[in-house]
């Protein structure tokens, strides 16, 4: 059995995989929320109906919920970083595409297309956490990782409000979708 000593020196090695990962679900929480702040400007532009507007706030939750059952089995059969990196991906295109749609149905298929990247986070960083942090750490862990959930809109809110008065709405989603990648 690893000594405590031996389970810490392991957990340092892993903190910056953490703070990646805590970073990731910021972004994560970042990305979904955008749209939320953007509204009042996408309604006028677009010349949506409140009905409409909802329809777009929910489409996310739609993909996000069918698809975290089959995120799941991906990180179970396959390589969980790369599952991982694939979902960022598609939910980083899917958040900078959103600021070049023109129509309510193309919103509607970029917020469905972010759900569905989005719903590859918590099964991959669970598995990724049970994996390399020892049970001793994992509640700090988690932790941090929640942090980042509870972060996320806050950043958001605040930063991208401040970016939309600044840039509008189209560049804030081009931007944060972009510098995503990074």
């Amino acid at each position: 059995m690893p000594s405590f000593q031996t389970d810490s020196r392991r957990f340092g090695a892993f903190a910056p995989a953490l703070a990646l990962l805590a970073i990731a679900v910021l972004i994560n929480y970042v990305d979904r929320g955008n749209l939320s702040i953007a509204a009042p400007l996408v309604k006028e532009e677009l010349h949506l109906s409140a009905f409409r507007l909802g329809l777009l706030f929910s489409a996310f939750f739609y993909t996000y919920t069918a698809f975290i059952f089959l995120s799941g089995w991906l990180v179970d059969r396959f390589n969980v970083n790369l599952v991982l990196a694939g979902g960022f991906l598609v939910w980083s295109l899917a958040t900078a595409a959103t600021g070049l749609a023109r129509s309510f149905a193309v919103l509607f298929a970029f917020r469905l297309l972010l759900g569905i990247g989005e719903s590859v986070a918590f099964p991959a960083i669970s598995k990724i956490l049970a994996r390399h942090v020892c049970e001793v750490h994992r509640g700090f862990a988690n932790g941090l990782v929640s942090c980042g959930m509870n972060a996320g809109p806050a950043v958001g809110t605040l930063g991208a409000g401040l970016l939309i008065v600044a840039f509008g709405w189209r560049y804030v989603f081009l931007g944060i979708g972009l510098i995503s990648l990074l």
